[in-house]
């Protein structure tokens, strides 16, 4: 299915279809409602075995400097050598948009659910938070750092040894000057991405539209 179909889309399906990233979300950020609705829909994600290996940490407010000051921490503890205009852009990070929220890998380990499918779990929440968000006619993106693993970052958003970074989605309101959810998302060349397995083996995917 494409975003060039004719046929009547569900509601749901209009807004993976239509959902756009929008870079720097302005205030007024998320209501409390809000963040609710999107952490419930963060939770919906696939889980094999049930074992949320997942955590959020919700950064408003003063939250965003202490936010800062661990991005700064850990991209000192990777390059000593950082330039200051450098450090001065991975503090920025934490002031894009009114709220963050950390998307975080919590796996279970030695059980019958492999680590990385835990991960996986905990990446698609990062995506669910996104739809949310645009579903709520919020301005969202998903974003991330090299130095996710760094102490700093590890210690302000309290991370057990087995946890994992995998970034946070800015959250805010669309400014008059973001342009991206305005425009239609580009159709998608289906053909490019996907085959079909038959009894001979596989063969080109035609889409409906083509």
């Amino acid at each position: 299915m494409s975003s060039t179909l004719t046929e009547p889309v569900p509601p749901a399906l209009r807004v993976m279809l239509a959902r756009r990233s929008v870079s720097m979300p302005t205030a007024p950020g998320p209501t409390a409602h809000e963040i609710d609705l999107i952490l419930q829909a963060a939770t919906t994600v696939p889980d094999h075995g049930a074992l949320h290996p997942w955590r959020f940490v919700v950064i408003e407010g003063e939250g965003r400097q202490r936010f800062a000051d661990g991005l700064v921490a850990s991209a000192l503890e990777g390059r000593p050598d950082l330039p200051p205009e450098l450090l001065d852009k991975v503090r920025k990070k934490a002031f894009v948009a009114p709220c963050l929220i950390a998307v975080i890998a919590s796996p279970s380990e030695g059980g019958k659910i492999p680590v990385w499918e835990q991960v996986a779990s905990a990446s698609c929440s990062g995506y669910a938070m996104a739809l949310a968000a645009y579903a709520l006619g919020l301005a969202a993106m998903w974003k991330s750092t090299n130095f996710g693993d760094g102490a700093g970052l590890r210690s302000v958003l309290a991370m057990g040894a087995s946890e994992q970074l995998l970034g946070w989605v800015n959250v805010g309101t669309a400014g008059v000057d973001a342009m991206e959810e305005d425009v239609p998302r580009p159709a998608v060349d289906l053909g490019r991405f996907a085959t079909v397995l038959g009894a001979e083996g596989i063969s080109p995917y035609q889409p409906l539209d083509a």
